[in-house]
Parts: structure tokens; C-alpha cells; sequence
């Protein structure tokens, strides 16, 4: 079960935010508050029991982002507003999802959606030469390195494709090669891709075919792929 905080000045948004949480078996709700600095106060002293974080942004004595740098709270959050101009802000803090009110429950579960996406973490000291761990909903996951066939990266998170799942981790492209030095199958093709050769089928000077996704390449990146496949 994730454990969540509903953070928000407005009883009525709260009684919702509680009625559709109780109604998604993965998650529960530990408190909420319509007080912005009890809400604070919570958080500097249990975040780190907490998963996930409903934050409205516009609230009497201290906003939202003011809580979340007192609070120094770097979880899993869902901005929900009122006003739309705060949707840019939301995600500049790192939000995994923004929840414009009025919202149904479709659109909450868009946003767990997005929260369980974003959980998917590496765990650092997991890593050998064939396979990985990644933390996802409470349970680590063992990943081989031969199921994945490419990674792309999105910021600060990257996408791994395997060959029954894609796992978006918190992590860039650059720390995940880090990671793969000694798994010379791996080549970076462009800024936002890394590939596995044994994934490869068939590649020209702009692009290459990976496990039937057509995955761009970079110029600066043309011939270290050159360099890592045979020719006849």
C-alpha cells in the first residue's frame, strides 16, 4: 500500500481526494490537512513514511512550493490547482502529475497512474554485470541486462524497454551508462538513446531499427556504433 497526505485549504477537494483514495486498492491515506503549516509540520517530521503527496498550490499563510522547500520533502507528488497557470510551475518542481480541479476520478487515476510510473527507482548498490534491480511498488524487480533492448531518456528519468515490460526509472541517460561499462553491447546512438547490439537489425546513416522501433542517431554518435558492430 502507498501511504498518501492530502495537503489542500479546500474541505471540499479534500473529501474527494479521500473518497476516490479509499476507493484504489494500492493506495491509503494517513492524514490530511487544510492547515498549510500543520501540514509542514507533518512532513519535516514523517515524510519519509510517506509516498505520495496531494498538494494544492494556493493556500492562506504558506503555498505549496513554499511547503515543499521547508519541508524539503523529494517524493512522489500531485499538484492539484484550481488555476491553470500553476501547471508549468507544478512540473518544474518535479511533480509526477498536475490535477486541475475540478477533477473526476478518471483524472485521479490518470495521475496514479504517472505516480506509479515514476516509482519505479534503480537501487543503486544493485547492479552486477548481468542484471539489475529496480524498485517498484515495495518489491525489487530483477531486470537482465539481455532483456532490455533500448533506453531512452527523458530528463531525469529513463524509459527501459524489455521484452515484456517498460520500466520508467528515475535516473539519466549519462548514471546508466556509468552503470553498463562493462556490457560492450550497450552503445549510445544519440544524446537521448542507448542501445542493445543484439536488439540491432539494421541501421543507416540516420537511424536504426531496435527491436522494430525506429531509434534516431546522432551525428556524434555514427561512428562509435560503426566501431561496434562487424562488417563482411
Amino acid at each position: 500500500m502507498n501511504r498518501c497526505v492530502v495537503i489542500d485549504d479546500d474541505a471540499a477537494s479534500i473529501a474527494v481526494l479521500s473518497h476516490y483514495i479509499s476507493k484504489t486498492k494500492s493506495l491509503e491515506l494517513v492524514a490530511t490537512f487544510t492547515d498549510a503549516i500543520e501540514g509542514l509540520n507533518f512532513l519535516v517530521e514523517k515524510k519519509g513514511t510517506i509516498d505520495l503527496i496531494f498538494l494544492d498550490i494556493e493556500m492562506p499563510e504558506m503555498n505549496g512550493f513554499e511547503i515543499l522547500k521547508h519541508s524539503q520533502y523529494d517524493g512522489a507528488l500531485i499538484v492539484i490547482s484550481a488555476n491553470h497557470e500553476n501547471a508549468i510551475s507544478a512540473f518544474e518542481t518535479n511533480a509526477c502529475f498536475y490535477l486541475p480541479k475540478p477533477f473526476s476520478y478518471t483524472q485521479f487515476l490518470k495521475g496514479i497512474e504517472k505516480f506509479k510510473e515514476a516509482e519505479v527507482r534503480i537501487d543503486p548498490n544493485s547492479y552486477s554485470r548481468d542484471f539489475i534491480f529496480v524498485k517498484d511498488d515495495r518489491l525489487y524487480k530483477k531486470i537482465l541486462f539481455a532483456d532490455i533492448s533500448y533506453c531512452e531518456g527523458k530528463g531525469d528519468y529513463i524509459s527501459l524497454k524489455c521484452k515484456t515490460q517498460t520500466y520508467t526509472i528515475k535516473s539519466t541517460i549519462s548514471n546508466f551508462l556509468d552503470k553498463l561499462a562493462s556490457n560492450p553491447e550497450f552503445v549510445q546512438v544519440h544524446r537521448s538513446y542507448v542501445i542493445n547490439l543484439h536488439y540491432l537489425t539494421d541501421f543507416d546513416s540516420d537511424t536504426a531499427v531496435v527491436d522494430g522501433k525506429i531509434i534516431p542517431i546522432g551525428a556524434k554518435y555514427k561512428e562509435q556504433l560503426k566501431n561496434s558492430v562487424n562488417f563482411l
